[in-house]
């Protein structure tokens, strides 16, 4: 068997010491096995299982063991049934079943993997049962199912390698961002001191930092929270491979402290440098588009964030990872249709001399809502509003709408440029006729 807390059991020392021989005669006797392994080298793991297992009938089933997931982990999916199916077979054993059903699942086999999963002795305290069942709802886009059986997993096998990173990225596709918060900082944690924990783990552990910052929210709270940060800003400003992504962190904090120029143009220089951009790189860069109102712009770099999506990773990373772009995905078509809506809205109305000032004006406010930072929108309804013959009396509040265009537009705009259309003029109106 596994190791386990032995050290917590109430062993006697004859029983203990005869513990301790057994396993150094097990590791001594698999060692070539438990090399490959070090190595990730699962081809090397099944033909040493192979020449192991004639000399070694005392470790038959472990070697088997190792042999059926290794074949799992090198995606001999055929093979890795086929040693599962024969070693249930022989005995009616729970990791037997969850490693059956993995196997399963990445062959498409859904629901012959959820009747194997059922036949589970100890489904609640099983941690690959609840890993197993995760990834079937992560297929069948249950996300809180799929996070609620990995947290699960994650609280029974707290040594697990990805989990954590699984969830953050579930959790981001839901919008969950205090939870992928949370994860992400658990597996930062966790693998600080292992080959997990480089600069891309920390890069994207003070990623979700920040994604869970509203915009617009307490700049006092916020700056407290960053210090805490400082040492991982510094780790990342003296790494010159993630100057690019350095970049979109310190535009992303920008955005949040409400200097959208300064914001703006750290996104635009990266915009031609992106060639080396793995996937949370791309993912970050449209998350900041969504969030700057760059929508035009967005399509081009999710298509380049689908093709990012490595294969040569664990399943369940790259299914989350399917999970965040399709997220992203419905969050961006559910704005262009709005936009689109609106927009025919507009031209009917217009066509048919029923477009008023006042209407036209609500039009840009529901825009606004889409487009919070969009130049043209701020400018649209600051000109509109000082047009208006009588009070606004529609759905939005006017006066805070007003403050955050001019807002966006004194921050985009040099002062000369808003000098040579007379803006002062203009919003002194718009404030006035929008609200008397």
């Amino acid at each position: 068997s596994d190791p386990d807390d032995y050290l917590l059991k109430p062993f006697n020392k004859q029983f203990f010491i005869k513990r301790i021989f057994s396993a150094i005669n097990r590791k001594l006797a698999l060692a070539p096995i438990f090399e490959k392994l070090t190595e990730f080298d699962f081809a090397g793991v099944v033909r040493e299982c192979d020449e192991l297992q004639p000399f070694h009938p005392e470790y038959s089933k472990l070697i088997r063991k190792y042999k059926a997931s290794a074949l799992l982990q090198s995606k001999q999916f055929n093979k890795a049934q086929e040693e599962y199916e024969s070693l249930l077979e022989e005995d009616d054993l729970d990791w037997v079943k969850t490693g059956l059903a993995s196997t399963l699942i990445e062959t498409d086999q859904v629901d012959e993997a959820k009747e194997i999963l059922s036949l589970v002795k100890s489904k609640k305290n099983n941690p690959y049962f609840h890993d197993e069942m995760s990834n079937i709802y992560s297929i069948e886009d249950d996300l809180p199912n799929a996070i609620d059986h990995l947290k699960q997993s994650a609280m029974l096998l707290d040594a697990g390698a990805h989990r954590e990173l699984v969830i953050a990225n579930l959790s981001i596709a839901a919008e969950a961002y205090q939870d992928a918060f949370t994860y992400m900082k658990r597996y930062y944690e966790k693998n600080i001191n292992t080959f997990r924990g480089g600069s891309y783990t920390k890069i994207n552990y003070m990623r979700t930092f920040l994604y869970k910052q509203p915009l617009g929210g307490s700049l006092n709270l916020f700056e407290r929270q960053l210090a805490s940060y400082n040492s991982i800003l510094n780790d990342i400003s003296k790494t010159p491979e993630l100057t690019l992504q350095e970049k979109l962190i310190s535009a992303h904090i920008a955005l949040i402290k409400g200097d959208l120029k300064t914001a703006t143009l750290s996104i635009k220089q990266t915009l031609n440098y992106t060639s080396d951009f793995h996937f949370y790189d791309f993912y970050h860069l449209c998350f900041l588009f969504e969030r700057c109102s760059f929508l035009s712009e967005t399509p081009t770099f999710v298509k380049r964030l689908e093709d990012s999506i490595s294969q040569d990773q664990h399943p369940s990373i790259i299914r989350s990872q399917i999970h965040m772009l399709t997220g992203f995905k419905e969050r961006l078509q559910t704005s262009q249709q709005r936009l689109s809506n609106i927009r025919k809205e507009m031209v009917l109305m217009k066509s048919s001399d029923r477009l008023t000032k006042g209407k036209q004006l609500d039009y840009y406010l529901d825009i606004h809502d889409i487009l919070p930072y969009s130049k043209k929108t701020c400018l649209a309804i600051i000109k509109l509003s000082a047009l208006l013959n009588t009070p606004y009396e529609g759905k939005h509040d006017i006066r805070v709408k007003i403050n955050k265009c001019n807002d966006v537009l004194v921050n985009l705009h040099t002062k000369e440029e808003l000098d040579n259309i007379n803006y002062n003029q203009i919003l002194y109106k718009a404030r006035g006729r929008a609200t008397y």
